[in-house]
């Protein structure tokens, strides 16, 4: 005997929360990403320049309009930036509320090359420039044995001391024709006094500022060429 059987149909209820959920998951990403989208730049932070000017740096990443923020491609305006020889390295953040964040990390200026005309960083990189102040003028050539040394050397004096040179000119100290000491140095500094300095002892300069007022107002010449502790000074005479 053979008996019908009866399908039941499974009628599937449509499940609207999981469905409302969903919906508004998508609808919040779609706003949050539409706000990101429209967002313009509303305010910009610079951190870590001191000799490159904010309009410079603001002209390089081309956010001199205040374009839309997430628009702009953060590593684009970073190898903008380091196309500046003086800057080193760069680092850019955004934040939801409009500001941008750019962090430089820049190359020091330490002597102005009268030979090359250029403005001379402590990464040996020349660029030019009218800005000529806090930096000594390097007046006559210098070997290139010991140039990348003096560059280096001068990176390491104080920035507050590295503004009392006025010039530096290259002066080996000969007698009788014979060269004693080719690594040596003439300072005229802009107080009056001039200094004799090699490069092996150049971080002597940065105890210029206490030598000068152990000085008492006397102006002549100091010799910081000697591996003495012992400060050599001759005053001026009359008529110098």
């Amino acid at each position: 005997m053979v008996r019908n059987v009866t399908k039941k149909k499974v009628i599937k209820k449509v499940k609207w929360k999981v469905l409302g959920k969903i919906g508004l998951s998508f609808f919040v990403i779609f706003s949050i990403f539409f706000y990101l989208f429209q967002l313009k730049v509303k305010h910009i932070v610079i951190k870590g320049n001191e000799f490159t000017s904010d309009n410079e740096i603001i002209l390089l990443a081309g956010l001199k309009d205040y374009p839309y923020l997430f628009r702009e491609s953060s590593s684009k305006m970073k190898n903008k930036l380091l196309e500046n020889e003086a800057i080193n390295s760069v680092k850019i953040t955004k934040s939801l509320d409009g500001v941008i964040t750019i962090t430089i990390d820049e190359s020091r200026p330490v002597l102005y090359n009268r030979n090359t005309n250029r403005l001379v960083l402590d990464n040996l990189k020349g660029i030019k420039s009218n800005q000529l102040t806090g930096v000594p003028i390097l007046i006559n050539y210098v070997p290139d044995s010991f140039y990348e040394k003096l560059v280096s050397e001068l990176s390491k004096i104080d920035k507050n001391v590295l503004q009392l040179i006025s010039e530096i000119e290259y002066s080996p100290w000969k007698s009788n024709d014979i060269i004693i000491d080719d690594t040596r140095f003439f300072l005229r500094m802009n107080d009056g006094n001039t200094v004799y300095v090699n490069l092996y002892h150049m971080d002597k300069l940065n105890n210029y500022i206490e030598i000068f007022a152990s000085l008492e107002g006397k102006l002549g010449i100091l010799y910081l060429d000697s591996s003495s502790d012992k400060i050599s000074f001759s005053e001026y005479k009359k008529g110098d």
